[in-house]
């Protein structure tokens, strides 16, 4: 059960940083100026955030996935 709250908490993680990246990069009008990590700044740019978001998304429902019990071709 564990296992789960786990691997839904990195899914909730995903998706926050995927719409947290969204709604900073709008609000920096889709500016791509400075993509590269610390180029001018000493922060992150809203697509780090959101590509971080949408990496994560996959990897965690696949993780859910693989914790699904499975049913033997023998039918046991």
């Amino acid at each position: 059960m564990l296992r789960y709250l786990i691997r839904y908490a990195l899914l909730v993680i995903a998706f926050t940083l995927t719409s947290f990246g969204l709604m900073q990069w709008q609000s920096a009008h889709f500016d791509t100026h400075a993509v590269w990590p610390f180029a001018q700044t000493m922060t992150l740019h809203p697509l780090h955030w959101l590509l971080l978001g949408l990496v994560m998304i996959p990897l965690s429902l696949w993780e859910i996935f693989l914790l699904e019990p499975r049913i033997d071709d023998d039918g046991r």
